[in-house]
């Protein structure tokens, strides 16, 4: 994999997980690898869209435990909670 396309992924997992070093890093590496500002604007934008949902999904089922409802639990033989097929 090119060093480029790594720290585009890099910069993706830094905006989704809310770490502002790693960001600032891997921004760094990616223009020096070559990246330029339109493919780092849409690693940022898509690793947004992804925290977005997962935010979203999170508070719904915070809300679905404070009105008591229940909340579907998936598990695997493995016990990794992925959910039926998975092969972790």
């Amino acid at each position: 994999m090119e060093t480029t396309v790594k720290e585009l992924i890099a910069i993706g997992a830094a905006v989704a997980s809310g770490c502002e070093p790693c960001l600032r890093t891997h921004v760094g590496l990616a223009r020096t690898a070559g990246a330029d500002a339109r493919e780092i604007d849409t690693a940022v934008n898509v690793a947004r869209a992804v925290r977005l949902q997962a935010v979203t999904g999170f508070d719904d089922a915070a809300g679905r435990v404070l009105r008591g409802e229940p909340i579907p639990v998936m598990a695997t033989d493995s016990g990794c909670g992925c959910g039926p097929g998975c092969q972790c």
